[in-house]
């Protein structure tokens, strides 16, 4: 069956909705669970029905979640002011509190609270919530599921409803599946009272949209990650490549790092560019999400990175299958550098990084999600290859880049004693 999207007109309210999605605008089920491929714009119409609803009800006091705080002003939040932008609605942005008021049809009051659950306690504080929204869902855990839906219970004249939108990965969130696929017996409070809808790209109702997610998804070859991100499906991805922890930085006085320098992928309407800020002190090293977004160009870029913080001395070791690039940013002031590359150097950069300790700083979302997901290729029997799926490795090829170039130009300049060089690393 062919799914197309439509637009939704209702007493003036314009809403870019796919067939698929549009019967879940008047499901009033506890539970609704948005399980699907990459692009299939789960998301978008999380914000859809947030605004149908204040849209045609009124008095709203909604929660739109995303795991990590930092995150919402380039994900939720867009969603839900283009939603109002389009439709002509005037509202009040607070910045500091991220809260957004507007006023519907019938002059009702809604308020929506977009809000990060990075810190577990923000959960205690939660009041008079009409429903909750959780983006990304995979990145939550069972215990700030079960702690949200315990404070969904107050009586508000509304349907009560938690919406969440996930792609079905069973490494990323076990406990997902556990309640909404397999239905096991101690949850089914919660899948009894859910609805599910799966979806894929070709549910998108933005053409445009559509064919760039084709565009994406049809360079993964590897059979599990179809499963998940092309074809919406569950599936366990095993193979996982880097085990490092999350953490917060062990101190923000620069001094104490023994080095700070950058790795840059390159990227622009398909693949986002992924700038990175690397620590290091003696063989540890913290990586830091500096930049991760599509539609840069260099001079973009450039600016962006300089408003960063990037100053001209310290290093970016780029991607050298772009010198053009790299050139320009040169151009501009930054130390912009090719990373070291040659026969091998994926496999020998990928070996070198998992012998060191390397922890992602608290916050790096994006990082957060690509070390949790990039992993070795599997053949069609399931069997582990010794090459990385070209898929989820933009920050991960940035931490690649600067940290296997710069720990050679450290062993470079080191000490040759005898005929052999000496420096902290094994080499």
């Amino acid at each position: 069956m062919k799914r197309i999207g439509f637009i939704l007109f209702v007493v003036g309210m314009r809403l870019i909705v796919g067939s698929s999605f549009a019967p879940l605008l008047h499901d009033q089920n506890p539970y609704l669970a948005l399980i699907g491929g990459a692009g299939s714009g789960k998301s978008e119409f999380l914000g859809g029905k947030v605004f149908y609803r204040c849209h045609e009800e009124g008095d709203h006091n909604f929660f739109i979640f995303r795991k990590v705080g930092n995150t919402l002003k380039k994900s939720v939040i867009p969603v839900m002011t283009t939603i109002l932008d389009q439709n002509g609605v005037q509202y009040s942005y607070n910045k500091t509190d991220h809260v957004i008021e507007f006023r519907n049809k019938n002059f009702k009051r809604n308020r929506l609270n977009f809000t990060g659950l990075d810190d577990s306690d923000k959960i205690k504080s939660l009041k008079g919530a009409t429903s909750f929204a959780l983006d990304e869902a995979t990145d939550f855990t069972i215990y700030d599921f079960m702690q949200l839906d315990l404070r969904l219970r107050e009586p508000t004249g509304h349907y009560l409803q938690m919406m969440m939108a996930l792609n079905p990965d069973e490494a990323a969130a076990p406990w997902i599946k556990e309640i909404f696929h397999d239905k096991k017996p101690e949850y089914k409070d919660y899948w009894r009272n859910a609805t599910v809808h799966h979806s894929t790209w070709r549910d998108n109702p933005i053409n445009l949209v559509r064919l760039k997610y084709k565009q994406k998804l049809d360079r993964i070859v590897d059979p599990v990650y179809r499963k998940i991100y092309v074809e919406g499906q569950w599936a366990l991805a095993k193979g996982i490549i880097y085990n490092w922890d999350v953490q917060e930085l062990p101190t923000d006085n620069l001094a104490w790092y023994d080095d700070i320098f950058y790795g840059l992928d390159f990227g622009y309407s398909v693949d986002p560019a992924a700038v990175v800020r690397i620590y290091r002190k003696a063989d540890e090293y913290w990586i830091e999400e500096l930049i991760y977004e599509t539609g840069l160009t260099n001079a973009d870029l450039a600016r962006l990175i300089k408003a960063k913080g990037v100053q001209r001395h310290q290093p970016i070791y780029c991607d050298s299958a772009e010198p053009k690039s790299i050139q320009e940013l040169s151009n501009a002031g930054l130390n912009a550098k090719p990373a070291e590359k040659g026969p091998d150097s994926v496999r020998a950069g990928i070996d070198y990084l998992k012998s060191l300790k390397i922890h992602v700083v608290d916050g790096s979302e994006n990082l957060i999600r690509e070390k949790g997901r990039y992993k070795y290729s599997e053949d069609k029997s399931g069997q582990s290859l010794a090459v990385p799926v070209d898929a989820f490795n933009h920050g991960m090829d940035a931490t690649r880049y600067g940290i296997y170039t710069h720990r050679r130009g450290i062993c470079a300049s080191a000490p040759v004693i005898h005929g052999k060089r000496f420096d902290h690393f094994d080499f």
